[in-house]
């Protein structure tokens, strides 16, 4: 069974629709847990190098399970989200406008004194 972040939750028009994950991300996700038992590492990004040697590692017919799961969540997203596209979230990030003073400084003169 698949249990996704978002699937089975209301999604309000604030909250964006994330990507369903992919093999790589779903490996982790499950391998995580087992790294961080091993003790010798607490730092995330320590970890995230161990899983993907690790990933690397992995024959093909290993690895098929992860790709048959992201499959399955790229259909399952599909079929909760129609017409998504990761444009909606990723493609529109607002950029920020640069306020400075408009005019000119015409109006200040210098006196002798």
């Amino acid at each position: 069974m698949i249990h996704h972040r978002n699937f089975g939750k209301h999604i309000s028009s604030s909250q964006q629709v994330k990507k369903p994950l992919n093999a790589f991300m779903l490996y982790m996700k499950e391998m995580r847990h087992k790294v961080l038992q091993e003790g010798r590492e607490k730092e995330s990004a320590a970890i995230n190098r161990i899983l993907g040697r690790r990933w690397h590692a992995l024959s093909r017919s290993e690895q098929s399970k992860y790709y048959d799961l992201a499959h399955k969540e790229r259909l399952l997203h599909m079929q909760l989200y129609p017409g998504w596209s990761a444009r909606d979230n990723y493609g529109k990030k607002k950029r920020k406008q640069n306020r400075k003073p408009t005019g000119s400084c015409s109006s200040w003169t210098l006196s002798a004194g």
